[in-house]
């Protein structure tokens, strides 16, 4: 009987009104103090493989670039006459197994071979950055001394990744050939015929007359004559590669345009000659 005549207040809009208020619902109050419920963050991508790889080899030639800055302040601070402040000094640091063998410090032969000695600062530097058509860096740092041929008395330097590329992508027109392979220690273009030079090149480990009108010298080494020694002993397979690992662990300039600290991206190289014609407006 109660029920029954509790049923006509249920009727009422006001009794809904009051179930519907969480202000006066005995039940929601003990949730009051509750936070309302957050909807879950969105986890940061993981990093691929490729990306960690990236960074580590960006992070590395930051690195590079600094300490080939340093060496180039500390070369002119230490060496202030006006004949090695006027000539073009570069150097090659050359590890044998895993042991530094020397250093080999080259003076560049601007005078008579201009577009040669540019094309290979660019390499020892690593201005020009990677090659757009390729995929390689155009820098010398970290490329294997890959041959001795004792019968042309030359170590072989200078593959990028087994390529034969210029730090503008194409050959370089032949300067002439002023200079001859008449001693130790001079750096001479490696070429497969006329105007095919690239970044691979040689050092001569004697008089070489056969290599004379064929290719281009361009520079020699001046300092620590005996790292050629130890290349020249090393032992060799069968068509003349180094059983020893041998490899360019660091190397850069030493005179010149002031090295920029950063690591720099593929740009337009201008200056130099490349397949018989010279682009204009080259950077000093």
């Amino acid at each position: 009987m109660f029920l029954f005549l509790f049923l006509p207040f249920l009727r009422r809009p006001l009794f809904f009104a009051y179930l519907g208020s969480s202000s006066e619902m005995p039940w929601r109050k003990l949730d009051a103090g509750k936070q309302p419920r957050k909807e879950k963050a969105e986890l940061p991508l993981a990093r691929t493989d490729a990306e960690d790889e990236a960074s580590l080899a960006n992070k590395r030639y930051q690195d590079v670039e600094e300490r080939r800055l340093k060496e180039w302040e500390n070369y002119q601070r230490s060496h202030r006459s006006t004949e090695e402040q006027q000539s073009s000094r570069a150097f090659l640091d050359i590890s044998i197994g895993d042991v530094l063998a020397g250093r080999l410090v080259l003076e560049l032969f601007e005078d008579t071979a201009p577009n040669t000695v540019h094309n290979f600062r660019a390499l020892i530097t690593g201005s020009c950055g990677v090659d757009p058509t390729t995929g390689v860096r155009l820098d010398y740092l970290d490329t294997p001394v890959h041959g001795v041929d004792h019968a042309k008395k030359l170590i072989l330097l200078g593959e990028l990744e087994s390529l034969n590329v210029s730090s503008t992508g194409s050959p370089l027109q032949d300067e002439g050939y002023r200079k001859r392979h008449s001693e130790r220690g001079l750096l001479t273009m490696i070429t497969d015929g006329p105007h095919t030079s690239g970044s691979v090149f040689g050092i001569t480990l004697g008089p070489s007359p056969s290599l004379d009108f064929k290719q281009v010298v361009f520079g020699r080494a001046v300092d620590d004559l005996t790292l050629l020694d130890k290349l020249e002993s090393l032992p060799l397979d069968a068509i003349g590669r180094p059983l020893v690992p041998a490899v360019v662990t660091f190397c850069g300039a030493l005179t010149g345009p002031k090295p920029s600290g950063a690591p720099t991206s593929m740009r337009e190289t201008n200056g130099i000659t490349t397949g018989g014609n010279t682009v204009e407006g080259a950077e000093a």
